[in-house]
């Protein structure tokens, strides 16, 4: 699970965030043409690829687009197997947005990453409906958007959008060296953000727990005030995003959902099939 910490109304939430159009379309199964842990693109397949020896972070998005090139279509995921299982869970996934820069396009390798690293039906002492996977942390500002959106160029942004015709806008935002803004904002709408309602803390309590291990610097101290710069600095970011998409586009960013509410009934099928995947 992908983690993006942030610090709203007086609380410190803990929020996931993952790719908007996923869609689970096998469940339980396992082909002979497909193992686990796995990407399908055109019936090419990353575990069989040099990308998979490459010791790069975008190693995943690379793959995807360079076999995607002359057929752009959705591509396939498979999860690691269950536990004492060969079976494991397949997903349909849309084509990455269009490259910005290598730091977002890391956000979307980790993404897909995720899913492949997925245990279906994981358990814990035979209990598996309350299982909560490892956090990946996510920072925004070692993204680099920050620096995209930064005062400077959001005035700037501000000031072309109120001043301008919308048919000049690309030509200026170019001429400005604030293009990248639209196009942050663009592959940012590719995700979503579910708020996972059990795990939060008054800010309060997470600041006096810091105050406490202050006092002996150990590596619990550490690791509790990077999550907290990390939460303030994701909360601020995210805001300069929010403010960015209600300057170009008049809506709010809406990436933030509730857990129950991000709760969608998805018809799968649940049986072993030793045949042969496609897309």
């Amino acid at each position: 699970m992908l983690v993006l910490p942030i610090v709203t109304g007086g609380r410190v939430l803990n929020v996931q965030i993952r790719l908007k159009n996923v869609k689970k379309i096998r469940q339980g199964v396992s082909y002979d043409d497909a193992k686990e842990s796995d990407i399908i693109v055109n019936r090419e397949k990353f575990s069989e690829s040099s990308y998979a020896n490459i010791k790069d972070d975008n190693a995943t998005i690379d793959f995807i687009r360079s076999k995607s090139m002359l057929y752009p279509r959705d591509f396939l995921v498979t999860t690691k197997e269950q536990r004492d299982s060969t079976l494991y869970d397949v997903y349909r996934v849309s084509q990455p947005p269009k490259a910005v820069n290598r730091k977002l396009d890391k956000l979307y390798s980790k993404a897909i990453n995720d899913l492949r690293k997925e245990i279906p039906n994981r358990k814990v002492n035979n209990q598996a409906s309350k299982f909560k996977p490892k956090g990946r942390c996510i920072s925004f500002e070692d993204l680099g958007i920050d620096k995209q959106l930064s005062e400077e160029n959001l005035a700037k942004l501000q000031r072309i959008v109120r001043e301008e015709n919308p048919s000049r806008w690309p030509q200026l935002f170019e001429r400005e060296g604030i293009a990248d803004i639209p196009q942050t904002l663009s592959f940012i709408n590719n995700f979503e953000c579910i708020i996972i309602s059990d795990y939060n803390i008054p800010e309060k309590d997470f600041q006096e727990v810091i105050k406490l291990f202050s006092i002996i610097n150990s590596r619990e101290y550490r690791n509790f005030k990077k999550y907290y710069h990390t939460a303030k600095s994701n909360t601020e970011i995210y805001n300069r995003i929010d403010y960015a998409n209600r300057i170009i586009y008049d809506r709010p960013l809406n990436l933030f959902k509730n857990e129950d509410k991000a709760k969608q009934l998805v018809k799968v099928r649940e049986e072993n099939y030793n045949g042969r995947i496609s897309a």
